[in-house]
């Protein structure tokens, strides 16, 4: 590999190095032993000579005593000459030795020195070569996690593509089926548009037919019992359309109660009990004639019940369906009463006929969840939505009239007259008075919490408003202001969709807790009057006063609905 060549090259740079250093002074230091040997074979040689010399010069001397004559002086002379020569030298050669033994004891030191460093050098060396083998070993331990890593990212994104792909695969048939359902959404709608188009022609011919009838019965009996017999048909006719208006499917009249004959009584145990649906309940409201409850829920359905006042019984009737998402809020027609309104979770208000449980109306153009929708009159609708606008439904025309921009999430609504002049309740705390001739607020009104619904009394001078922190606050409409607000320690306000109602009199005001009670106050001094428990097992989510003041209906999330008695 490369960085072990490069490390290896490294090595052998600072090995080459030091050793030429040392490889100088060890040249300096041999050359000085060679000469050092050459000097001192050089001064032993000179010794030998000056003791031969000096053999030499006794030898003299002995026979210059008896030999006399120049020769021998001159010789004697030569000799010393070079004896003093050689003492010279020796001499020279001497110091040159002491110069020398100085160097080399320099040198040695210098030597010394040296070793001591390349000692210091060897074992540094030899710790950078373990740490090197150390750092090699955590090397190939790091490159074997790196490929096992690498094996485990090729079969991640391997995963990954297939999902990829099988994901493009089902986002393609979903749009395949969207584009589907929308087709045959739109079929749909194109035919139960024909049929209705269809039976309301018959209906009007049939009302043309009757009206002709009875005008040439008229005509007939004009000419012998004109007042009598004109007395006896209006009153006929009045009775028939009174029974027409109040018709249920089973053939029954169910009149609307007067409020000055009624008797609103505190309700004090569960009278009946029965299971709705299959899934949640978040809607329970009376008929106007109050022998119908309905109810509805998750299961995208509303179920209508008829109360047998008598046996204290409930029985399903019918089945009305065609909601695509969960049922949040029912309303009856107030006027002839032979129509039903629920709102859904899919954006849309729908409205059904009593009489023959069609679906008449599909209004669509919310944005959003639509989690309210009354009644104004007959034949004009309101709705409030989680995208913050509020819209006007003309029965007649089949299409939104207005459309109110809130800023706020509408959780419920009431009319205040037959105009359209509105009153919400909203996510943000406020009240909001609409004014009928514009698509701006006349006032607002400010709680200290969300407001999760509104209830208004027939006079339309009392609004009753439930709010996330835990109260109700009883409203006067005249002046907008609150006179009442009630509180228990019990009462909780769970979410943002609770149903609160006031009695049909006025004199109590009823809401469903998050632990299963139903709380019953006195409007008058604001006191709790009755807290009926123990029946409901989870979060009571919406209740209803019977018309005539007899029973209050409750439902819980946990599909059960209880009828409130004496």
């Amino acid at each position: 590999m490369e960085w072990k060549q490069k490390i290896f090259n490294q090595l052998q740079e600072r090995n080459r190095q030091e050793r030429d250093v040392y490889a100088e002074i060890v040249k300096h230091y041999n050359r000085l032993t060679e000469n050092y040997s050459t000097i001192l074979v050089r001064c032993t040689d000179q010794e030998r000579d000056i003791l031969t010399l000096r053999q030499e010069n006794t030898d003299l001397q002995k026979n210059s005593v008896s030999v006399a004559g120049l020769p021998v002086n001159d010789k004697i002379k030569t000799l010393e000459n070079d004896y003093m020569k050689a003492k010279d030298e020796i001499l020279t050669l001497l110091r040159e030795r002491g110069d020398m033994t100085k160097e080399v004891i320099s040198l040695s030191r210098l030597v010394k020195e040296r070793d001591e460093k390349l000692y210091s050098e060897q074992n540094r060396n030899q710790i950078l070569t373990k740490e090197n083998v150390s750092l090699r070993q955590r090397l190939e331990s790091a490159e074997d996690q790196l490929s096992a890593l690498k094996k485990v990212n090729e079969t991640i994104h391997d995963e990954f593509q297939a999902l990829q792909l099988a994901y493009t695969q089902l986002e393609e048939r979903q749009k395949e089926l969207d584009a589907t359902i929308a087709v045959l959404r739109q079929r749909m709608t194109e035919k139960i548009e024909k049929k209705c188009n269809a039976l309301d022609e018959e209906v009007k011919l049939h009302e043309k037919r009757m009206e002709e009838d009875v005008k040439r019965k008229l005509e007939e009996a004009k000419s012998d019992f004109m007042t009598s017999t004109l007395s006896n048909l209006m009153t006929s006719t009045t009775a028939s359309i009174t029974h027409l208006r109040n018709a249920n499917l089973d053939g029954k009249a169910h009149l609307t109660p007067t409020i000055d004959f009624m008797k609103v009584i505190i309700p004090k145990k569960a009278i009946v009990k029965w299971d709705c649906g299959d899934n949640e309940l978040h809607a329970i409201q009376f008929h106007p004639s109050g022998s119908l409850i309905a109810t509805g829920g998750s299961d995208r359905k509303i179920h209508i019940w008829e109360l047998n006042a008598h046996n204290n019984q409930v029985q399903q009737v019918y089945v009305l369906t065609g909601n695509n998402s969960t049922v949040t809020a029912i309303d009856f027609d107030n006027e002839n009463a032979n129509l039903i309104l629920g709102c859904s979770e899919d954006f849309a208000c729908r409205v059904w006929g009593l009489g023959d449980q069609r679906l008449r109306h599909t209004l669509t153009g919310h944005g959003a969840k639509v989690f309210c929708a009354k009644f104004v009159t007959a034949t004009l609708i309101a709705s409030g939505s989680q995208d913050r606008t509020l819209k006007l439904w003309d029965l007649q025309n089949r299409q939104c009239v207005r459309t109110l921009f809130a800023g706020s999430k509408c959780h419920d609504l009431v009319a205040h007259d037959a105009s359209g002049s509105l009153i919400s309740g909203h996510f943000d705390k406020k009240i909001r008075f609409w004014d009928a001739r514009n698509d701006s607020t006349k006032c607002e009104l400010q709680l200290q919490a969300a407001v999760t619904s509104l209830s208004i009394n027939r006079e339309k001078q009392l609004l009753l408003a439930c709010s996330r922190d835990d109260t109700l606050k009883l409203i006067e409409l005249r002046e907008n202001r609150v006179i009442q607000t009630f509180s228990h320690d019990d009462f909780k306000v769970a979410s943002d969709t609770i149903k609160a109602v006031l009695s049909p009199d006025c004199a109590y005001a009823c809401a469903g807790g998050n632990d299963g009670s139903v709380f019953i106050w006195n409007t008058t001094n604001g006191k709790i009057e009755k807290v009926l428990n123990k029946e409901h097992s989870s979060i009571v989510n919406a209740v209803a006063w019977h018309p005539e003041g007899r029973f209050i209906a409750s439902c819980e999330k946990q599909r059960r609905a209880i009828l409130w008695g004496e």
